[in-house]
C-alpha cells in the first residue's frame, strides 16, 4: 500500500507547490519498488503525477502466462509526467498496469483535480494536453493497424455474357466474389444458376481457394456479372474477416 509522504517543498516544481497549496485535499504518496499504482482491467479514476523516481507501464502478454509487455518507462526528470490521464475523459477500465520502479513519489488525483489544473496552471495544462494528443495519436495508429488486418482491396471487374471465368480442374488461385448478376456453374453432369444471394457471401469455390485446390465446376457468365477478385495473398485476410464462414467451409458444412 502507498504511504503518505510530505516532500521537501524545495524539491517540488513551482507549479506543483502552488497546486498543492490550492489543493489541501491532496497528499503526495510514496510507492515501493514493484508496487502497483494501476492494474490492467481495473475500473478506477485516479490520475497520477510522477514527482520523483520511476514508473513502468506494461500490458499483459498475448498468450496466458506469457511475460508482460513493457510499453513505457517514465522517469521524474525536468518535465513532469502524468499517468492514467484518460480517466479524465471517462475511460474507467485500465488498458495497462503501472508499477513503481524503485521508490517513487506521486500525486494521486481525481478527474476533478484536472479541472483545477486547466483553470490555473498553464505548464501542467500544456503537459497533460500534449499527453492527450499523444494518446489520441496512439489510438488512431492502433485503429489503423487493426483495420489494415481486415482491409481487403480486391480488384473489380465487369464480365460480359458468355465469358468463362474458370473451368473445372483449374487451380483455384483467385477467389471470386459475385457482387451482382448471375453465373452458370456446370460440373459432374449437372448445371445450376447462381446469384450473390445463393452463394455464401457471394464467394465461388471458397474451400478450394483456402486449401489451394482445384475448381470443381466451370463458371460461365449468364447475362452479366460484376465481380470482386482476391488473390492468393488475401487468404489470411479472408480468414480474419469471415471466420465463421471459413470454419463452416473447412468443416464441410
Amino acid at each position: 500500500m502507498p504511504t503518505p509522504e510530505r516532500p521537501d517543498p524545495a524539491s517540488l516544481h513551482p507549479e506543483i507547490k502552488d497546486f498543492l497549496a490550492r489543493s489541501p485535499d491532496l497528499e503526495p504518496l510514496s510507492y515501493r519498488d514493484g508496487e502497483f499504482l494501476v492494474r490492467e482491467g481495473a475500473e478506477s479514476k485516479e490520475i497520477f503525477i510522477l514527482l520523483t523516481g520511476a514508473l513502468v507501464v506494461e500490458r499483459s502478454g498475448v498468450q496466458p502466462g506469457s511475460p508482460s509487455v513493457v510499453l513505457a518507462c517514465l522517469d521524474a526528470g525536468e518535465e513532469l509526467a502524468f499517468v492514467g490521464e484518460m480517466a479524465y475523459l471517462g475511460e474507467l477500465r485500465r488498458t495497462a498496469s503501472v508499477r513503481s520502479s524503485g521508490l517513487s513519489r506521486v500525486l494521486r488525483l481525481e478527474p476533478g483535480h484536472v479541472d483545477r489544473i486547466i483553470e490555473g496552471f498553464p505548464l501542467l495544462t500544456r503537459i497533460i494536453c500534449r499527453q492527450f494528443s499523444h494518446r489520441l495519436k496512439e489510438t488512431l495508429e492502433a485503429l489503423g493497424r487493426f483495420q489494415s488486418r481486415f482491409a481487403m482491396t480486391p480488384a473489380r471487374r465487369m464480365a460480359p455474357d458468355g465469358e468463362v471465368l474458370f473451368r473445372a480442374g483449374d487451380p483455384a488461385g483467385d477467389l471470386l466474389q459475385l457482387m451482382a448478376g448471375s453465373l452458370r456453374l456446370e460440373g459432374a453432369g449437372a448445371a445450376r444458376t447462381v446469384t450473390p444471394e445463393t452463394l455464401p457471401q457471394g464467394f465461388l469455390d471458397l474451400g478450394p481457394y483456402l486449401r489451394g485446390g482445384t475448381r470443381a465446376e466451370t463458371a460461365t457468365v449468364d447475362g452479366m456479372a460484376f465481380l470482386s477478385v482476391l488473390g492468393p495473398g488475401d487468404r489470411a485476410t479472408v480468414v480474419r474477416t469471415f471466420p465463421d464462414l471459413v470454419l463452416d467451409v473447412l468443416d464441410g458444412r
